[in-house]
């Protein structure tokens, strides 16, 4: 079967390295378009804008506001732009009919390029979301994230399925590992997955047990890689200097294997 890529801007999803995205995060728009200003100089491949983190993120013109100042920050780079809601780990709850809202005025907006989404929330027309905002020109990630364990591995091959069945472009796994066998069972899904599946897929075991997953993407098949520029997003993350730095190691030494 062969690859899927997903293009968007100067960045191919998909091939080479692991994309490097940092997420943005503030509860206020001053701290928010601060921590824009230095991801970007810290030349991601993409920026992420963790919006359940801004106090007004369930107004939709407060959010497109402040979407396009981070869009004018971002320069070049690809936008994505993320809720991420309590019930994965996000830092606001959200009705599916709220979530569906603010997603589409972020992609209506013409600011984001990416929209995540999470492809599983209860009572959300994943699919009916995912074809409003191709509809729009966004590039589509369907997540799932697990912050209190590890499913099985068949559970796994389960979610990438619905990830898969909701249309969407990149496919997104996160979950938290009790022991290194469950990092491993992530590993082991995740490559797999790139023969099983078209299209690219991310993913990542948390914490510092899972930290070798967010450093090995290029060798097993996880297509982006979150690095922090002060206050990370997630458990684990590694300040943006270090993942660079490794990846371009691991990177190098694969390369010269093939020659």
């Amino acid at each position: 079967m062969r690859k899927k890529t997903v293009r968007i801007k100067n960045l191919t999803i998909g091939e080479g390295m692991p994309a490097i995205c940092v997420p943005v995060m503030g509860n206020r728009e001053e701290e928010i378009l601060e921590h824009a200003r230095r991801a970007a100089e810290a030349r991601p491949d993409l920026l992420e804008w963790r919006v359940d983190s801004f106090a007004q993120a369930l107004d939709p013109s407060a959010v497109c506001d402040v979407l396009g100042k981070i869009r004018k920050a971002a320069g070049p780079l690809p936008v994505l732009f993320t809720f991420r809601s309590a019930q994965e780990g996000g830092q606001k709850p959200a009705a599916p009919e709220e979530y569906a809202r603010i997603c589409l005025a972020a992609a209506a907006s013409g600011s984001a390029d990416l929209i995540d989404v999470e492809a599983q929330m209860e009572h959300l027309d994943a699919a009916g979301l995912t074809e409003k905002l191709h509809e729009e020109g966004c590039v589509v990630i369907a997540s799932r994230h697990f912050f209190h364990g590890t499913p099985s591995r068949e559970d796994m091959g389960e979610v990438f399925q619905a990830l898969e069945a909701s249309g969407a472009d990149i496919l997104k796994l996160a979950v938290m590992p009790e022991t290194r066998r469950d990092v491993l069972r992530l590993l082991d899904i995740t490559q797999e997955m790139i023969t099983a599946s078209e299209r690219p897929v991310v993913t990542m075991s948390m914490g510092a047990l899972g930290a070798v997953t967010r450093l090995s993407g290029e060798t097993f098949g996880s297509c982006i890689t979150y690095a922090s520029v002060g206050q990370p997003s997630a458990p684990g993350q590694f300040p943006i200097e270090e993942i660079r730095m490794i990846q371009t190691i691991l990177h190098n030494r694969i390369l010269s294997k093939r020659f």
